[in-house]
C-alpha cells in the first residue's frame, strides 16, 4: 500500500516538472510580429512602337534554268573542213562567231549552174517579148475579131507570161544556190555557251544532223514558287505593271565553305497555272550577265551591303543550281515590326502602361522568320519583349531598357561574289 502510495506521489511529480519546463520552453520563443508583403515588380526589356512603311521581302528557292536554247543544225549538206576552237562544252561565243566550215565547192556548182540557168531563161523572155512584137505588127486591126483566148496566143501574150515565170523561178533558185553557199559557215546566232558539240572535223553533215546546243548568257531566268496571297505586294509587268522590270529581286547561291555567289535581278513575268504540288504562284526571275562578264546590263541592287575586305574572283552563276531568291516587295505602310517572341496567342501582345502589364490585341499583316508586320500599335507604346512564365493583367513590371532595332534580313554576313 505505501509502496503503490509512493509511485503515485512521484507520477504527480513528474508531470508537475514537465508542465515547469513548457512553460519556460514557450516563454523563451521570440516573439513574430506580422509584416506587410511587399510586392516585387517583374523587371522586362521593351520596344518602342515605330508606326510606318515598312518594306517586306517575298522569298523562294528555285533552280537557275535557260531563258533560250538552241540545237543547231546544218542548212546544207557537205564535209566539216573546218571547226572552231570555242565549239566545246563550256565554250563561250560572241554573236557571228564561226562555228564549223563545210565544203562549199559542191554549192558553188550549184550557184553556177543555177545562175546558167537564169541566163538561159533571160534570154528566152526577150526572144518571146520579140515575138510578141512581130506578131502584134502581122495581126495589126485584125484580133479584135478574135476571141479573148485565141487573140493571146495570137499576139503571144501567153508565152510572154511563161518566159517571164521561168525567170522568176531561175532567179528564186539561183537566190537559194547563193544563200547555200552562205550556210556553209555556220555561225553563232547570239551570245552564247555550248553545252553540247556533237560535230567533228572531217564528218559529212546533212540537213538533219545536229552540231551543237547553245544557251544565251545575257540572262538566264530562275523559276520560283510564292504564296499567291503574296503577289499583291510585288510588280508584275503584264499583271500589276507596264514596265518590262518588275520588283527586283536578289539570287543567291550558296556555294558551301563560305562563298555565296549573290545576282542580282527582276520578276519578268507570271506563269498561267499554279505549281501542282504546293498549289502556289510561279513567277519568272530574270537575271542579266548570269556569268559576269560584265558585257550585259545589270539592275539596281536591292540592298548595298558591305563588301569583303578581299575581293574575291567573280564566279559564274551556274545552270541547274538550286538558289533561293529575295524579292523586294511594296512597303506596307503605318506598320510596326515585332519580335515573335513577343507575340501571344499569335495575334496579341503585352504593353507595359503606367508600370503594368496590358494585354492589346494586334493586326498582324505580314510574317517572317524572326519579325511580324503589325498595325494597332501607337507610336511610343512599349511592348514587352522578355519572354513572363505567368504573366497577367494589371502585373507590377519594371522596364529594364528597350530593344535593339530590329534588322529585318536577319542573315549572317557571307563573301558574295
Amino acid at each position: 500500500m505505501k509502496r503503490a502510495l509512493a509511485q503515485g506521489v512521484l507520477i504527480v511529480i513528474v508531470i508537475a516538472v514537465a508542465f515547469v519546463m513548457m512553460g519556460v520552453i514557450r516563454g523563451m520563443k521570440p516573439e513574430v510580429k506580422a509584416v506587410a508583403s511587399e510586392r516585387r515588380s517583374v523587371p522586362v526589356v521593351v520596344q518602342r512602337a515605330q508606326p510606318g512603311a515598312h518594306p517586306v521581302t517575298v522569298r523562294g528557292l528555285g533552280e537557275v534554268k535557260p531563258v533560250h536554247q538552241l540545237r543547231v543544225t546544218s542548212e546544207v549538206n557537205g564535209r566539216v573542213v573546218e571547226r572552231s576552237d570555242g565549239l566545246a562544252p563550256g565554250g563561250l561565243l560572241r554573236r557571228g562567231d564561226p562555228l564549223i566550215r563545210i565544203d562549199a565547192r559542191d554549192v558553188s556548182a550549184q550557184v553556177a549552174s543555177q545562175r546558167a540557168a537564169l541566163e538561159q531563161a533571160s534570154v528566152a523572155l526577150a526572144d518571146e517579148r520579140g515575138r510578141k512584137s512581130v506578131a502584134e505588127y502581122e495581126w495589126q486591126g485584125r484580133s479584135d475579131a478574135l476571141a479573148d483566148h485565141a487573140r493571146e496566143f495570137a499576139l503571144r501574150d501567153v508565152h510572154v507570161r511563161s518566159a517571164q515565170a521561168n525567170v522568176e523561178a531561175a532567179r528564186e533558185q539561183f537566190g537559194r544556190a547563193r544563200r547555200d553557199l552562205g550556210r556553209t559557215m555556220v555561225r553563232a546566232p547570239f551570245d552564247a555557251m555550248v553545252t553540247e558539240a556533237t560535230v567533228e572535223l572531217g564528218q559529212v553533215v546533212s540537213t538533219q544532223t545536229q552540231l551543237a546546243t547553245l544557251v544565251a548568257i545575257d540572262r538566264y531566268w530562275v523559276e520560283i514558287a510564292v504564296p499567291v496571297a503574296q503577289l499583291v505586294h510585288l510588280e508584275i509587268p503584264g499583271v500589276n505593271s507596264t514596265g518590262q522590270r518588275g520588283s527586283p529581286a536578289r539570287v543567291i547561291h550558296d556555294a558551301g565553305a563560305g562563298v555565296v555567289i549573290e545576282r542580282e535581278g527582276y520578276v519578268e513575268r507570271l506563269l498561267g497555272q499554279v505549281d501542282a504540288r504546293g498549289r502556289m504562284a510561279r513567277l519568272l526571275v530574270a537575271v542579266p550577265d548570269p556569268l559576269g562578264t560584265g558585257l550585259y546590263g545589270q539592275v539596281p541592287k536591292v540592298s548595298d551591303a558591305p563588301a569583303a575586305a578581299v575581293p574575291a574572283p567573280r564566279l559564274p552563276l551556274l545552270l541547274g543550281s538550286s538558289v533561293r531568291v529575295e524579292l523586294a516587295g511594296q512597303p506596307l505602310v503605318d506598320t510596326t515590326e515585332v519580335p515573335r517572341v513577343a507575340l501571344v496567342d499569335d495575334d496579341k501582345v503585352w504593353l507595359v502602361v503606367d508600370g503594368k502589364l496590358t494585354l492589346r490585341a494586334i493586326e498582324v499583316v505580314w510574317r517572317s522568320a524572326t519579325t511580324v508586320l503589325a498595325r494597332g500599335l501607337a507610336a511610343g507604346e512599349a511592348v514587352v519583349t522578355t519572354p513572363l512564365a505567368t504573366p497577367t493583367e494589371g502585373m507590377q513590371v519594371t522596364i529594364e531598357g528597350d530593344s535593339p532595332e530590329l534588322i529585318a534580313a536577319n542573315q549572317p554576313p557571307a563573301k558574295k561574289l
